[in-house]
């Protein structure tokens, strides 16, 4: 039986649908039926380790947030990654002050050249206690209970913690952008953790078992690349028993966005260039979202355009729209207030053209270096 252009259409559209209901149902559905620990643990000791490199400016605005946690007994390592601003005397004033706070100062030299990876290596090597936990120097916790909600997710079993970082509100579409795509790659990658699929986490808000580093060799399988500290390290050992996720708004880290387009498009592209060494089976799931983005949208216009059908398709495309727009006021709990939720749909279609363009470039010109 020879099918028909409009039974093609028709038939592809149908697919679509289904490819796209079944990743709201799978992703956005296992994080909204996640539950994490509620209950802040505020006794078992934790390291905080940050490394830092020229982040006098940040460190002054958001060490003191950082040091200000409720916790009866935590460290803030700072790890100075070979500084040539003055961060070595602010952290100097700043441990005058903060016992729990140790500084540990790298030094640029002919054979080091320091590195995030060697800085947050030195970082875990010095911490006290078992359970560390990330961030970065331009980030802020999002309320003071942000150490102990991380830390309440440890137990026995669960030796790695992912959180989320989302970027500050500010003007302009560029900042919008970043913000939705932080968004949804949380959602994302949280789902997918809920669903016993971990594969990636956020330097910004990460923690796991001192150990479990020590076990795997630390970065040792991506130590030639400059990042991937972050989702490389979590897709090498994140496995669904090992791995909890602290969907707590009160457990995000806040940082800036990018204020440039270019800024971003590097930024993007030096995650995007990590993807590559990611294992076979996280490849193969993350390449089901642009095939449903490209078998939905391309089955949507072919259909406007036959009489027969685009009613039809209107009506379903607005079920499958609310459908996708209005499941954030189920995700409230979870990650917190959404703006302008109900653009996402439209929103990751600008998201997905710009990620395709940022792909191409890397596959073109992979990044070697951090700028």
């Amino acid at each position: 039986m020879t099918l028909n252009y409009t039974e093609i259409i028709l038939i592809g559209f149908g697919v679509g649908i289904f490819l796209y209901l079944a990743e709201l149902a799978w992703v956005y559905g296992g994080l909204a039926g996640y539950h994490s620990i509620l209950k802040p643990d505020y006794f078992t000791p934790v390291s905080l380790i940050i490394a830092a490199r020229d982040e006098e400016k940040n460190l002054k605005t958001n060490l003191k947030l950082w040091l200000a946690q409720k916790h009866d007994s935590f460290e803030v390592i700072v790890v100075n990654d070979c500084s040539y601003d003055n961060t070595a005397f602010l952290l100097k004033e700043y441990q005058r002050k903060h016992s729990h706070l140790q500084v540990i100062n790298l030094e640029e030299t002919n054979l080091f050249k320091g590195g995030k990876k060697q800085a947050i290596s030195i970082g875990i090597k010095g911490a006290q206690f078992d359970r560390v936990l990330f961030t970065d120097a331009d980030c802020k916790p999002n309320s003071e209970d942000w150490l102990a909600s991380m830390n309440a997710q440890f137990s026995n079993q669960k030796k790695i913690v992912l959180g989320v970082g989302v970027y500050e509100k500010t003007k302009g579409i560029l900042n919008y952008l970043i913000r939705t795509d932080a968004i949804q790659v949380a959602i994302q990658y949280m789902g997918m953790a809920a669903r016993g699929f971990p594969y990636m986490g956020v330097g910004r808000n990460l923690a796991y078992d001192k150990k479990l580093f020590f076990e795997i060799g630390g970065f040792k399988k991506h130590i030639d690349l400059k990042w991937g500290d972050d989702d490389l390290f979590i897709n090498e050992t994140a496995r669904g028993k090992n791995t909890a996720i602290c969907a707590i708004p009160n457990a995000q880290t806040v940082s800036l966005a990018k204020k440039s387009w270019m800024d971003w498009f590097i930024q993007k592209r030096r995650h995007i260039s990590t993807s590559g060494r990611y294992r076979f089976s996280t490849k193969i799931l993350l390449s089901l979202k642009p095939a449903r983005l490209v078998i939905y949208y391309s089955m949507l216009i072919a259909g406007l355009f036959l009489p027969v059908l685009r009613s039809s398709f209107i009506a379903s495309a607005l079920i499958v729209y609310f459908a996708h727009a209005f499941i954030f006021i189920f995700l409230r709990n979870k990650i917190g207030k959404v703006q302008a939720f109900y653009l996402f749909p439209i929103i990751e279609i600008v998201l997905f053209v710009l990620n395709i363009l940022i792909y191409l470039s890397v596959w073109i010109n992979k990044p070697k270096n951090w700028n």
